[in-house]
C-alpha cells in the first residue's frame, strides 16, 4: 500500500472525476491498464490544493513509479485503515511559510548542492535528504518542509525555499551546500530552472579501460536489460549483476565490459546519471578490487 503525491495537472481539474481520471492516467503509465489501475486505486485526495492518491501495487511498481512526469513522491502509506490521509509535501507547501519569519523578511532562494550520498538517487530520498540539510538551519522538519518549492533531483542538484537573509547566510555554511543564491526566476518550472549542473564528480570521459562499474540499480534490473541499455555504444563483451549468495537478489552494482575503451568512454559519458527502472545509475572505470556498494534499505514506516 503506497502513497503517491503528484503535482497540481494544467489545465486544473474542476470536478472530481477528472482529478481520478489524473490519478488514473499517471498510474496507467506504469501498469499499462487503465482498468487495472482504477482497481489498485482506494483512496485519492480531491482537494485542489494538494494532489495525491494511494494505491495497492507492488514494490517494482512503487520503485519506477517516481520517474513518471509529475509524481513528487511515492512512500509506504503509514496508516491503510485511515479513511484521513495526509498529502502534505514540502512542494505542495508553498506560501504557507510567512510565519515562519517576520513580516517580509523573507526571501526566494536557489540551493545548489552537491551530489547527495543517499545511496540509490530516488527522488523520495532525495527530497528527504534536502529536508535534512534544511532542519541544520530551521531545526524544525515541518518549517524545513513548509519552505521548500522546488527541487531537482536528476542530473542537478538543488532546491528552491523560502528564507530570511540570516537563515540563508547561515545555510550556506552548511556541509553539501554550494552556493544560496536569490531565485531571480521565481515562476519557472522544472525545466527552466538552472542548478548548475551535475555538481557530482563527473568521471573523466578519457579513460583507459573497457571494464565499466555501475552502481544504483535496481533491484530488479536485470543482465539483459543492463545489456540493452549500453549495447549501443559499442560491442559487449560481458554484462554482469553482482548477487548476494544467500537472497539470490541484486546488491544493486554491476560490471559492463566492452571490446574497445572508445565504447567504454562513451558509455561512461553518456549513461552515468541516466535513469533505469525508475533509479538513477552511477558509471564508473571498474577498479581491480571494487569499492564495496550496499544499497540502503528503505525504513520502515
Amino acid at each position: 500500500h503506497w502513497m503517491v503525491l503528484v503535482k497540481q495537472p494544467s489545465p486544473k481539474p474542476t470536478t472530481n472525476s477528472q482529478i481520478i481520471d489524473y490519478y488514473v492516467g499517471i498510474l496507467g503509465r506504469i501498469s499499462g491498464s487503465e482498468q487495472d489501475s482504477r482497481k489498485r486505486l482506494y483512496h485519492a485526495s480531491c482537494d485542489t490544493f494538494l494532489f495525491g492518491f494511494c494505491c495497492e501495487i507492488d514494490e517494482e511498481t512503487a520503485s519506477a513509479l517516481p520517474s513518471v512526469e509529475g509524481v513528487l513522491s511515492v512512500k509506504p502509506d503509514p496508516d491503510v485503515e485511515s479513511a484521513q490521509k495526509d498529502y502534505s509535501h514540502p512542494s505542495s507547501s508553498y506560501g504557507k511559510n510567512a510565519l515562519l519569519f517576520p513580516l517580509g523578511t523573507n526571501k526566494r532562494w536557489m540551493v545548489r548542492m552537491e551530489r547527495p550520498a543517499v545511496g540509490a538517487i530516488r527522488k523520495a530520498r532525495v527530497v528527504d535528504y534536502y529536508v535534512q540539510v534544511l532542519m541544520k538551519v530551521l531545526r524544525n522538519e515541518q518549517d524545513a518542509q513548509m519552505c521548500i518549492y522546488h527541487v531537482s533531483w536528476q542530473s542537478n542538484y538543488g532546491f528552491c525555499c523560502e528564507l530570511d537573509e540570516e537563515c540563508a547566510e547561515e545555510l550556506a555554511a552548511v556541509p553539501g551546500v554550494l552556493s544560496v543564491e536569490p531565485d531571480d526566476n521565481i515562476e519557472s518550472g522544472s525545466d527552466t530552472k538552472d542548478y548548475g549542473g551535475f555538481s557530482g564528480s563527473s568521471p573523466s570521459s578519457d579513460i583507459k579501460t573497457k571494464k565499466l562499474f555501475i552502481t544504483g540499480l535496481s533491484f530488479y534490473t536485470s543482465e539483459k536489460t543492463l545489456r540493452a541499455a549500453f549495447e549501443s555504444f559499442g560491442e559487449i563483451i560481458e554484462v554482469k549483476i553482482i548477487m548476494d549468495k544467500i537472497s539470490k537478489r541484486s546488491k544493486g552494482y554491476g560490471f559492463v565490459e566492452y571490446t574497445t575503451e572508445d565504447s567504454a568512454s562513451t558509455a561512461l559519458r553518456e549513461m552515468n546519471g541516466k535513469i533505469i527502472n525508475g533509479w538513477m545509475i552511477t558509471v564508473d572505470v571498474a577498479r581491480q578490487s571494487p569499492p564495496r556498494y550496499t544499497r540502503k534499505q528503505p525504513q520502515t514506516t
